[in-house]
């Protein structure tokens, strides 16, 4: 019996350390008969998720080139949730090309974003280096800008877009199924310096000239920039209020003197003094990878060099698209392929003369910088040599 009475108060006292301590709950007093039909307590309500502050960063300021292209942005320009950004080129010899995108930028990396983009302005990187590829973009807006070339101004004023994809465009097989990006002519812009500006916006369009809806051309961005992208291309009127008249000069003119900083594809910094030193005249060839004309020379392109050499000249190469990593391998397996020995550099933005649309295109330039010839838009071994020869006995 004594024994039994010490088992049953040992279990007491485990029962009374079981129902102590901070995670258990205590036992509520018995309530009062008048509150048993109290009302049952009200949910709380949660609190709203506060809105972030939308992201403040500095006004656009106008975009120059070194050409006289001058965009001012207009107000509605100045707050958008999506970056823009501009490419200037030359086509062919007294025409440029300028085209403002609209890019996709998430609001945490846009200031990074303009850092970058200030620097491909101006300095080695180039207007589409690999940092670009992880957005995506559209063209919003274009300019051709002409001087003194009513002719191609009223091409591009009456030209039907039937017309234009047939004459500039290769319709594949089956064509009534596919579609095409053309740039749909708005209005011309006459300045009192005597430049043109055709000012166009880009749309999608099947290979007969049906021009599809803008909200199915805004559908390669991401859906929370398609509104305000197509909001953009609605209003035509607020891009031209930017265009701004400049003393424009073309690039590439015969007498005008180049000067630049580059990269070499291996990655080592380059000025135009240090390539064009103890050399009469320079043959610079810009190409690009995916030119089957540009790669089919290259081979013949080494043999001149050396040649060229034996004159006190030289060719080197300037690859457009070997800004990012995947071209850039590709420029060394072509160059490889074809024995070129020559130095071969980037392009960038600074270098206006170099941003052209024709490839492969061909300047001569003096050991100074001085542009010293019309440049040979083509594939043309032939006439390299006979350019070279007039560019000589210009620097005698």
């Amino acid at each position: 019996m004594k024994r039994m009475l010490c088992i049953l108060l040992s279990m007491l006292m485990v029962l009374s350390l079981c129902a102590c301590g901070g995670s258990a709950s205590p036992v509520a007093e018995p309530a009062p008969a008048e509150a048993e039909a109290a009302e049952p307590a009200t949910e709380a309500v949660p609190e709203e998720a506060a809105t972030p502050e939308p992201i403040t960063l500095p006004p656009y300021e106008p975009f120059e080139t070194p050409f006289g292209f001058k965009y001012e942005y207009p107000e509605e320009y100045q707050h958008l949730k999506g970056e823009l950004i501009w490419r200037c080129s030359s086509f062919g010899y007294g025409e440029l090309h300028a085209a403002l995108y609209y890019v996709a930028v998430p609001d945490a990396e846009r200031e990074a974003f303009r850092e970058k983009t200030a620097l491909s302005a101006k300095n080695i990187d180039g207007w589409n280096p690999e940092w670009t590829r992880d957005y995506k973009y559209i063209p919003i807006f274009n300019v051709v800008a002409l001087k003194d070339n009513d002719e191609t101004v009223e091409y591009y004023e009456t030209v039907s877009l039937a017309d234009y994809i047939e004459q500039n465009y290769e319709k594949p097989e089956d064509s009534a199924n596919k579609s095409t990006y053309v740039s749909v002519y708005l209005d011309t812009v006459s300045l009192d310096n005597g430049w043109k500006l055709v000012v166009q916006r880009e749309a999608l369009c099947s290979f007969e000239g049906e021009e599809y809806p803008l909200s199915a051309y805004v559908g390669w961005l991401e859906e929370g920039y398609r509104e305000e992208a197509l909001a953009l291309m609605e209003k035509p009127e607020v891009f031209i209020s930017g265009l701004k008249e400049a003393p424009w000069e073309l690039p590439g003119q015969v007498g005008s003197k180049v000067s630049f900083v580059s990269r070499t594809l291996q990655g080592d910094t380059v000025t135009s003094e240090e390539l064009f030193a103890g050399h009469k005249v320079t043959m610079v060839n810009i190409w690009a990878t995916w030119c089957p004309p540009c790669i089919a020379e290259l081979p013949e392109l080494e043999k001149l060099n050396a040649s060229f050499a034996e004159q006190g000249c030289q060719i080197i190469g300037i690859c457009t698209d070997a800004t990012y990593e995947a071209a850039k391998e590709e420029a060394f397996r072509i160059l490889d392929d074809a024995g070129v020995t020559y130095p071969n550099i980037l392009s960038n933005l600074d270098m206006v003369w170099a941003n052209i649309d024709t490839y492969p295109t061909t300047f001569f330039i003096g050991e100074d910088g001085t542009i010293l010839t019309e440049p040979v838009v083509g594939a043309s071994p032939s006439a390299y040599t006979r350019v070279l020869n007039q560019a000589l006995a210009q620097v005698g």
